[in-house]
């Protein structure tokens, strides 16, 4: 009796201890679809020299670039255009830009080939030679060629200037509201 009882109890464990389990090396990921509704700003440029860009933003409408800390980024020197992507923290969105590119003292000649505004991707990118329709250069710190894109710092009391794009408000504005409400 005891046998026959030992045989059923191992019948038993053998089916139902035997399931058709995978491996987790087998398992598929299932990753969530993450919506990105930050608001980005993409500089298409050629910087020679490594360095530091900052976007300033506001969202009161205002040029009052004061208000808020800008978003810095390290840029590597490099002969190549390269983008710059900035990232504003999720719900900001921004009534005006300001471009600075740069504080290396030692800095060529800068390349601003297009800006792009993304958001909740939808994009708006604006490039030579319409630039200038949007931005216009720190006169007393830079000079802007809108037909090639050349931001050159201008040289004042033996030092480089840190040269910055300001928007044209009445025309910059518009152009990132459109863009929100597509």
């Amino acid at each position: 009796m005891k046998t026959k009882f030992i045989a059923i109890l191992l019948f038993i464990t053998t089916i139902f201890g035997c399931k058709d389990e995978k491996s987790v090396d087998n398992l598929e990921i299932v990753k969530p679809d993450v919506i990105d509704n930050s608001f980005k700003v993409t500089l298409d440029v050629i910087v020679k020299e490594n360095d530091d860009f900052s976007l300033f933003y506001t969202e009161d409408g205002s040029t009052d670039f004061t208000k808020i800390e800008p978003i810095w980024i390290s840029v590597k020197g490099s002969e190549s255009s390269q983008k710059v992507i900035y990232s504003l923290p999720e719900d900001v969105i921004p009534t005006q830009l300001r471009l600075d590119f740069g504080i290396n003292k030692n800095q060529k000649d800068i390349v601003l080939n297009s800006v792009s505004m993304n958001y909740k991707g939808k994009t708006k990118t604006i490039g030579c030679p319409n630039l200038v329709s949007f931005f216009r250069a720190d006169d007393s710190k830079c000079t802007f060629d809108h037909v090639t894109g050349k931001i050159v710092a201008k040289i004042v009391d033996g030092k480089r200037q840190y040269p910055s794009l300001y928007p044209h408000e009445t025309v910059l504005q518009p152009e990132i509201e459109k863009l929100i409400k597509q």
